[in-house]
């Protein structure tokens, strides 16, 4: 008896130094994704609009098919090149395609929209009330991207949950800022690299630094708008 209530005190003993462990681990990932903190992004933030604009679908590299900017036709597809029947299967196809071409779309077709919202078209008529309603510019940035994967991690404040995500493209991690809850925080797990248009990488070890490189290669390309 003496036995089993020593080991029901040690059972205890340790039971308690999980739980304060559990607690303080806790406390600590909550305070590297708190507000304050210079890897975690504000929903309202500068630094976070500039980052979905680098997220953003560029819908401008097909704008000599589909003339419009706001979206791209999702390859592969067909078009009729010239009175000669054309497979699109790569954006490397649209290379040989100039202006004054004589292109005809052989629909249906679909299209992805800046925010990767898809839709089916059936027409001409469909695809040009959409060409019109795009802008002359656009806000997305194509100068620079971010290089997969990187971490991040999410606190829900409401209900004390922390979770951490591999981002591992744009559509992904565009859908995940997109649609955190209000309440939620979302932090980088630096440091992360970025892919200039010349091909350099530049690495970025909090978000100030993030923010500066993004503002710096924004324009430093010819794009495609």
């Amino acid at each position: 008896m003496k036995i089993m209530g020593k080991i029901s005190k040690y059972a205890w003993y340790l039971m308690l130094c999980l739980m304060v462990l559990f607690s303080s681990c806790q406390k600590e990932e909550s305070e590297f994704i708190s507000p304050d903190n210079d890897t975690t992004i504000p929903r309202s933030s500068l630094l976070s609009t500039l980052m979905k604009n680098v997220l953003t679908h560029d819908g401008s590299f097909d704008d000599v098919v589909d003339k419009g900017n706001c979206y791209s036709i999702k390859l592969p597809y067909t078009i009729r090149l010239n009175g000669r029947q054309k497979r699109l299967s790569a954006v490397e196809d649209y290379v040989d395609i100039v202006s004054s071409d004589a292109v005809v779309i052989n629909f249906p077709v679909t299209i992805t929209f800046h925010d990767y919202v898809e839709m089916v078209i059936n027409n001409k008529q469909e695809l040009d009330r959409i060409s019109r309603r795009c802008a002359s510019d656009d806000n997305d940035i194509e100068c620079i991207d971010f290089v997969y994967p990187f971490r991040l991690s999410t606190f829900n404040p409401t209900t004390n949950s922390l979770q951490t995500t591999d981002a591992i493209h744009d559509q992904q991690l565009f859908n995940l800022m997109k649609n955190l809850p209000e309440q939620t925080l979302v932090s980088i797990n630096y440091p992360i690299d970025l892919l200039l248009h010349n091909g350099t990488t530049k690495m970025a070890t909090h978000n100030t630094e993030l923010q500066e490189e993004i503002l710096e290669y924004a324009n430093s390309c010819d794009e495609n708008d």
